[in-house]
């Protein structure tokens, strides 16, 4: 018997009983071939010998719901990240991208994941736009033409999560034809429900959908799981209460660990990727090799692929080799039985070039103090006003509020501490744009611009100040896009993202670095958010409750209402 790994002394991770036994391995092909208990027989040559001397062998992590762009990273930066904590499989939804450059940067991001020792799988983005052509810009409308072609791209494998969840269940048939077509190609649909319950929720899940990943409870939980849905738990739902609920569960294969988005400073922070919510939930109470089994069994399972998340022969070599369970990084990290990372960092650099962008619309700029003006008629007096109010300094949650506001030639005049700022949304071709009146930010003074927008990636502007909002776009927009603040008389921190205005190809310390010092000069105009820069961005997200800016103006995001910002003279 020959094989080319041969692994004996070792603690392996069974994933389908929980438990840990000892025994050896060996691996050819790429595949596991003998997962065997107790000594290896006499006898076996192989070329690699390796005795772990009780070390454990685990399965390579799997996350099933995660959108690369979060990381600000192309692919192969992103690889370079994830791979060295234990994360070997990944499923991508490219919504990001595919808003900004429509079904050539879907194409894009699949071609630039090739050939990369991490295995990415891809979702199409479902919702582009994320809500309707009506309420916001892009430079593409997908339909059902647009599934049917991209579901032939090699590693495609679902259509990425529904946001428009009330279009799905009302007005949007363009939406439907987008759902019908992904179930025509066998595609698995992946879930946005933040909100439904009862009725409704069941409404939405006949059309396919198989997962949600947004922030639950254990009511939740229970419903969900009763109707058959994948619960993917992302760090905001791994808390002590949801996992004491999953605990009451009889069949808990459905739960299962996902990032969703992880900015570059998580990436950096010694706690890896999936391995941090694998760690965060084994805090919180699930057992340790349970916690494993919902980072690689199940989401393999979910996801269809029989060959993946678990040493056992046939399946592939992607395996961990650990001095505990929870200890990451990993001592080794492999991927069809070839070591891709060592000791928390990666075996040898992963060189293949990115493919040449394709045409996109680029970052609109050349603004003055003027283009941030209300009401854009020079009216004096005062106007009254809706303003999107952040709820606290921990989430996203925002709520509809009216104010009487002050304004001279249009311009608003804020007291010191209203708690006030200015919100702009501009369309990449300038074809539209809104301004508007946002609340708790905790801004002071200064502005903050970027073409990181969710899920539009519009240029979204948000200051106290409108000269120093000129300033901040046009920064953004010399860089080619990316992420810049500052107050009246210039630049204080920029991060360049020349990919899409959304990605860069350096090292994922130096992206971090670059986001740390725009965060830290957000929080020295006031930002106090517990994560600023992705607060900021999520203004824009025309899905997320329960209201946001695009640049036709203010979205009620659970009625799909279109509201402007300044309603009435006072």
């Amino acid at each position: 018997m020959e094989f080319d790994i041969l692994l004996t002394n070792a603690r392996i991770a069974d994933v389908f009983r929980y438990r840990l036994f000892e025994g050896w391995i060996g691996v050819r092909g790429g595949r596991f071939v003998a997962v065997e208990a107790g000594d290896a027989p006499a006898g076996i040559r192989a070329a690699e010998t390796h005795d772990l001397a009780g070390r454990i062998v685990a399965p390579g992590l799997i996350d099933s719901h995660l959108h690369i762009e979060s990381s600000l990273l192309t692919p192969r930066r992103f690889a370079e990240a994830v791979l060295p904590f234990g994360t070997t499989t990944i499923l991508s939804d490219p919504h990001e991208v595919g808003n900004v450059a429509g079904e050539a940067g879907v194409r894009w991001m699949i071609a630039a994941s090739q050939d990369l020792p991490l295995r990415i799988y891809h979702s199409i983005p479902s919702c582009v736009p994320a809500t309707a052509p009506e309420l916001e810009w892009t430079g593409e409308v997908f339909d059902a033409g647009a599934i049917q072609r991209l579901a032939r791209q090699p590693s495609v494998i679902a259509l990425g999560e529904v946001m428009d969840y009330r279009g799905l269940l009302g007005p949007n048939e363009r939406l439907r034809a987008i759902v019908a077509a992904a179930r025509e190609n066998n595609l698995i649909v992946e879930g946005h429900i933040p909100t439904l319950s009862g009725l409704e929720l069941s409404q939405y899940l006949a059309h396919g959908i198989s997962s949600d990943h947004t922030l639950t409870f254990a009511a939740k939980i229970q419903e969900q799981i009763s109707k058959g849905l994948a619960v993917m738990l992302q760090t905001k739902s791994v808390t002590p209460e949801n996992l004491a609920a999953v605990a009451d569960l009889p069949d808990r294969s459905h739960i299962i660990l996902v990032t969703d988005d992880i900015e570059p400073s998580l990436l950096t922070d010694g706690r890896g990727h999936l391995s941090r919510i694998v760690a965060l939930a084994i805090e919180c109470g699930m057992p340790p090799l349970e916690a494993i089994a919902a980072a690689s069994i199940r989401p393999a399972r979910y996801l269809g692929l029989r060959d993946h998340g678990a040493i056992a022969p046939g399946f592939l070599a992607d395996f961990l080799v650990m001095d505990d369970i929870a200890a990451f990084p990993p001592m080794q990290v492999y991927v069809g039985g070839q070591t891709v990372a060592k000791a928390g960092a990666m075996a040898a650099p992963i060189t293949r070039e990115n493919p040449a962008q394709p045409d996109y619309p680029g970052i609109p700029g050349n603004f003055a103090a003027d283009d941030f003006k209300l009401d854009c008629h020079g009216r004096g007096g005062s106007a009254q006003a809706q303003i999107v109010a952040l709820q606290n300094r921990h989430s996203t949650l925002t709520r509809l509020e009216q104010a009487t506001v002050r304004l001279q030639a249009g311009h608003a005049l804020f007291q010191a501490d209203d708690g006030l700022a200015l919100a702009s949304v501009i369309a990449r071709d300038e074809s539209s744009r809104t301004v508007g009146l946002i609340a708790n930010t905790g801004l002071k003074q200064g502005a903050w611009a970027s073409s990181v927008a969710h899920d539009c990636h519009n240029l979204l502007v948000i200051g106290r100040s409108p000269a120093a909002m000129a300033q901040a776009a046009n920064a953004v927009q010399r860089m080619g896009g990316g992420v810049a603040v500052a107050w009246d008389e210039g630049l204080i921190a920029s991060l360049r993202l020349p990919y899409f205005g959304l990605l860069s190809d350096e090292p994922v310390a130096d992206v971090a670095d670059g986001l740390a010092a725009v965060e830290d000069a957000m929080r020295g105009l006031g930002a106090h958010q517990t994560r600023p820069f992705l607060t900021f961005s999520i203004m824009s997200l025309s899905v997320s409750p329960y209201a946001k800016f695009t640049d036709r103006g203010i979205v009620d995001t659970e009625s799909r209402r279109l509201i402007q910002p300044i309603s009435t003279d006072v």
